[in-house]
């Protein structure tokens, strides 16, 4: 009997050896997140990287043709120059000042072109207001517009829908549309009515705010209720930005990316 107790025992026993032995790799990343207190993943999660998020989950979405409207000085077109090296770069901005250095920043990049343009509901001469930082002029759109002070400086700018442009540069599709106007993102989709209407434009990236109180940017719901009406669903998330003029941690505005029924069909995953 004392022989098959201690043979027994010995059977049970099971020596608990650190997971850094068992599993080098897990167990040195799991050391590492906890005396760092990160975590590390295999894969970004979505809604991080948006050039990750488009190559993975759209592998049939190939990018020819991106529109950069509020270009600013190429922030968003340098990114788009690194992720679809191929594709053709139309930028529009239309503050002269801003557009000379984004001019001056994009020179030399064949499959770049640049237009002195606003975009907008309906063709004619905008008032641009140049309050703050160049990022943050906005198309004065009406009365309800945001009061700023009778000094801050304007400019008369030439405005046109995207419709108008397509047609008359013979841009037949758009795979990547961004949007960054301080606001007006709304009134160029409408004026991208016909291209949106029918599915000539993939891929729908603008800026919307989540709260009421920003006055400043179009509500997400409000956009989103007129891309679903026109066959574009929501594809992600980026961008999550605080009501940093007050500090609060609420948010204050997100860039949503949206896409066509079209391409939704052509990467459904088998």
């Amino acid at each position: 009997m004392a022989d098959r107790s201690i043979v027994s025992t010995t059977h049970r026993f099971k020596p608990h050896l650190p997971t850094v032995l068992l599993n080098p790799k897990q167990g040195l990343r799991r050391l590492f997140e906890k005396l760092t207190g990160t975590h590390i993943f295999r894969t970004l999660p979505r809604g991080v990287d948006r050039f990750a998020d488009i190559r993975t989950c759209l592998p049939n979405l190939h990018i020819s043709t991106v529109f950069d409207v509020g270009a600013n000085v190429g922030q968003s077109a340098r990114s788009y120059l690194a992720n679809f090296r191929r594709a053709q770069i139309y930028c529009f901005e239309p503050v002269e000042a801003t557009h000379r250095l984004l001019e001056s920043r994009l020179r030399g990049y064949d499959n770049v072109r640049v237009f002195k343009l606003a975009l907008g509901a309906e063709e004619g001469i905008g008032t641009m207001v140049l309050e703050g930082q160049s990022d943050m002029f906005f198309l004065r759109r009406g009365t309800s517009e945001t009061i700023v002070p009778d000094d801050t400086p304007v400019e008369q700018v030439t405005v046109e829908t995207l419709d108008n442009f397509c047609e008359s540069n013979g841009v037949a599709h758009i795979n990547y549309l961004k949007i960054d106007t301080e606001g007006a993102d709304l009134e160029v989709l409408r004026g991208a009515e016909n291209m949106l209407s029918r599915q000539q434009v993939d891929v729908v990236e603008a800026e919307c705010g989540m709260s009421g109180r920003n006055k400043r940017h179009v509500a997400l719901d409000t956009l989103a209720r007129f891309l679903e009406e026109r066959n574009y669903l929501l594809f992600g998330i980026y961008e999550q930005v605080n009501e940093w003029p007050t500090r609060a941690p609420n948010l204050r505005r997100i860039n949503p990316i949206f896409i066509s029924d079209s391409v939704i069909r052509e990467n459904i995953a088998s």
